[in-house]
């Protein structure tokens, strides 16, 4: 493993350290940076969610230039439309896109309008975000734990290429991509994990998903097909996790990634 980069983007909604926006800083004061041995830099001071999506896009750009890996703790999962971006040319890269939701509602489908409900539909294309952004195609995304998924979703998913897979290691390991992925980004939404289990990472976290050990094993199978070349972990609130079992799973998942990190 080389050098490091830990990027906080501890926003929610364009809100800073709120609900999920206070999940990095959160990480932060738990030894998170410690265990990576990781350089940090914090997006802001404030911003809107496009323009937290630009300035991840800015920061992964210089760790890049600078041959350090970048990983990404964010409020929203829209983050990593900014690391993509920041990685530049999306044709090799592939996402595994690790979730308890689809993150595919647009404009003209979301029933509650939160934006962040639209995070992989931008990603994929189906939604405006920032200027110039190039999609990653439909085939390149697998869509790991998605559990939760409205009627418009499912629809969405129903008509593209975008593979939904049950949250077990053997079903992401037995995945292929096209010929020619050569990089991941991975993207974990820390509600992938089971709200019984093993805790409720925020609001909308829901059970039916994979223990923490599980969740490792998939990120280890993703590590063994292709070279993971960054990460983006989002979407944890510290005050819905009231038994702090969502921050030692994020904890040691972060530091399992940052130790297979081309």
């Amino acid at each position: 493993m080389g050098v490091t980069r830990l990027i906080l983007a501890p926003f929610d909604s364009g809100r800073r350290d709120w609900r999920m926006g206070a999940g990095p800083a959160d990480l932060v004061r738990h030894g998170v940076a410690r265990r990576l041995r990781a350089e940090v830099v914090t997006v802001g001071p404030e911003g809107a969610y496009e323009e937290v999506q630009r300035a991840v896009a800015e920061q992964v750009r210089c760790a890049v230039s600078e041959g350090a890996a970048p990983i990404v703790l964010a409020g929203n999962c829209g983050a990593s439309v900014g690391v993509v971006e920041g990685l530049a040319a999306p044709d090799d890269l592939a996402v595994v896109w690790l979730d308890a939701h689809g993150d595919l509602n647009t404009p003209e489908t979301t029933t509650s309008g939160f934006v962040d409900g639209m995070a992989l539909a931008m990603l994929t294309g189906r939604c405006p975000t920032l200027a110039g952004f190039r999609p990653v195609p439909d085939e390149q995304v697998l869509l790991v734990g998605a559990r939760d998924l409205d009627a418009a979703e499912r629809a969405v998913l129903d008509g593209s290429r975008i593979r939904l897979l049950p949250a077990r290691a053997a079903d992401v390991a037995a995945a292929g991509f096209p010929r020619r992925v050569r990089r991941v980004h991975l993207h974990v939404d820390l509600d992938v994990h089971d709200s019984r289990l093993v805790g409720a990472a925020n609001e909308y976290a829901v059970p039916g998903g994979p223990d923490a050990a599980e969740v490792r094993r998939i990120v280890e199978a993703v590590s063994a097909r292709l070279p993971v070349v960054s990460a983006t972990f989002a979407a944890y609130d510290p005050a819905a996790d009231v038994g702090g079992g969502v921050r030692a799973a994020a904890l040691d998942l972060i530091e399992l990634t940052g130790g297979l990190l081309a």
